[in-house]
């Protein structure tokens, strides 16, 4: 756990704040642990929070009125930013629209600071109006849940303070993540004063691993013929990448990084799904690595998954500050609480060459299968598949790329990570709620210009995303629009349940509507026209713009599996 420590100097400020000191209290723990952006949804129980926070200018405030949309944005600036961002909103159900995004936020290891108003407790099942029961109300996908007293004396202020340091060192501890500061107060909720706000100055040292034992994995690897290391969902990292390149080039170690990884090399293998769908069992059993080491988040590829299943490793090593066994391949032997550069690159330092040969045999796999599926992508007119092949082939300049659920993610595993872009992806929970929203809160804090490939189902799930006075300029999105849920044309069973209408739910308002409700700039082509050329006008459009591409469904999900069946002949 990062040991927050206190160097003693303190900066005098002067504010107009709520005269709650409990609302003071909270607001120096928010400047000592860095919490510089605050996301608050309207409401009168979370007046003395709102008033503080927006009187402060040295927190960012934005107003969005939907809080499930709210958490979502924050969740977005969190990724972006790497650092605690709040959200604030009323009591009652309002609280319950956090979940989605707080789940989110535990299983991508983000930390969100969730301060939720509350009524007096002794409210609570008196049916009193927007009283529900909230202290622990994430208790399944949260890290901690500080349950504040109304502190109206010194004993419960002081009480107070511990718990909002607990919940601050638990949101950022090895394994960071979303937590709960339920926050009661009483009546009168607006009254003000000037308070002196001394805030103390945390200095946060990372986790520090220098005690830690790569022995055994050295000895493991030394000892190891075929080395397979997997990468999953990761924030750009250039230090790792540098690594990872190191690793390849003069150790031959076998990388297998998606897209999503972040992670860039010639000789990655990048196209895993593609791979492992369309070998033989023959040639799969002659890619069984002797050791595995995995990092990173999620890998999305199903085949990717059976493979390693099927064909385990003798040993398999998983990296992170996570002290959760992870165990996705049903192979894990050992686990290393580390950082993924710290561990690997000790293995640079101290892991013997390997042979070439595993490394030749699964890139000469990939450059086969790459050549063979562009050329029958090509054939595929009016298909989803080659809308993201050109897309993705078109981009120029440096991008953030975001991928929202389901299909969207599914077809980036296609094809090879494109060097100007930042791949993003919401792979905690894998839903389709919440993607624009979180698309939107990165745009707000990122430099680059922020696209989201999405389809016309999550697009209308998350329409209240644009329902906000802060909608960035530099948020591009791009909806695949063929017929609603084209994930269930491709996988096998529901095509065959005569139900097949309550799987797809196609959209009953138009793209174009929610823009113009909006006042969003739409632009709208079918498949067959030039994609490049319009990928290129909506990345130099001077603001939040979306492109729809219609694309026929049935033709759609044909393509896709046709281009497996070809590949495995």
């Amino acid at each position: 756990m990062p040991n927050h420590i206190n160097d003693h100097n303190f900066k005098p400020m002067i504010f107009t704040c709520s005269n709650k000191p409990i609302v003071q209290q909270l607001l120096k723990k928010c400047l000592k642990y860095s919490v510089k952006h605050v996301v608050i949804s309207p409401g009168s129980r979370n007046a003395p929070l709102t008033i503080s926070f927006t009187n402060n200018s040295l927190f960012t405030c934005y107003s969005i009125p939907d809080e499930r949309s709210a958490a979502f944005y924050a969740l977005g600036m969190a990724k972006i930013l790497n650092e605690p961002v709040a959200i604030i909103c009323t009591s009652g159900t309002a609280v319950l629209n956090y979940a989605p995004a707080l789940a989110e936020a535990y299983y991508q290891e983000i930390p969100l600071i969730a301060i939720t108003a509350d009524r007096p407790p002794e409210w609570i099942d008196q049916e009193d109006g927007q009283t529900i029961r909230q202290p622990n109300i994430y208790n399944n996908f949260i890290n901690y849940c500080a349950s504040l007293p109304l502190g109206n004396n010194e004993e419960e202020l002081s009480l107070a303070k511990k718990e909002i340091e607990k919940a601050f060192s638990k949101a950022l501890a090895n394994k960071k993540g979303p937590v709960q500061i339920n926050t009661p107060f009483e009546e009168p909720l607006y009254e003000l004063e000037e308070i002196n706000l001394q805030t103390e100055i945390a200095r946060n040292n990372e986790f520090i691993d220098d005690d830690i034992n790569f022995d055994e994995l050295i000895q493991v690897w030394n000892s190891s013929e075929k080395i397979l290391i997997i990468a999953g969902t990761m924030q750009p990292d250039e230090k790792l990448n540098r690594i990872i390149s190191n690793l390849i080039e003069n150790k031959n170690a076998v990388v297998i990084a998606p897209s999503y990884s972040n992670l860039q090399h010639e000789k990655i293998i990048g196209i895993p799904e593609i791979i492992f769908n369309t070998l033989s069992k023959n040639a799969k059993q002659k890619l069984k690595p002797d050791l595995l080491i995995s990092i990173g988040g999620s890998i999305v590829s199903k085949a990717t998954k059976l493979f390693l299943r099927e064909f385990k490793p003798d040993r398999h090593f998983d990296i992170d500050f996570n002290e959760h066994r992870v165990d996705t391949y049903l192979s894990l032997t050992d686990k290393i609480i580390s950082s993924y550069s710290k561990a690997l690159n000790y293995v640079n330092l101290k892991g013997q060459v390997k042979s070439q040969e595993y490394l030749k045999s699964i890139l000469n796999i990939q450059e086969e299968k790459l050549k063979k599926s562009s050329s029958l992508i090509q054939t595929f007119e009016n298909s989803d598949i080659k809308i993201y092949k050109d897309s993705l082939e078109s981009v120029d300049r440096k991008i953030d790329l975001h991928f929202s659920n389901s299909t969207p993610i599914r077809y980036s595993e296609l094809f090879l990570k494109n060097n100007k872009i930042n791949y993003f992806s919401n792979r905690g929970t894998s839903g389709i709620d919440g993607n624009t929203s979180i698309a939107g809160g990165a745009a707000i804090v990122s430099n680059n210009q922020t696209v989201l490939i999405t389809g016309d189902i999550s697009f209308g799930y998350d329409s209240n995303a644009f329902w906000n006075k802060h909608v960035p300029y530099n948020l591009k999105v791009v909806v695949i629009n063929n017929g609603g849920g084209n994930i269930f044309r491709i996988i096998s069973g529901p095509s065959n349940s005569n139900s097949l209408e309550f799987f797809e739910t196609p959209s009953t308002k138009s793209t174009e509507h929610f823009c113009k409700t909006y006042s969003i700039d739409y632009i709208r082509i079918n498949a067959e026209q030039n994609i490049e050329q319009k990928f290129k006008e909506l990345l130099d459009s001077k603001s939040c713009t979306v492109l729809e591409i219609f694309t026929d469904g049935k033709a759609s999900a044909e393509s896709y599996k046709e281009l497996f069946r070809k590949l495995r002949k």
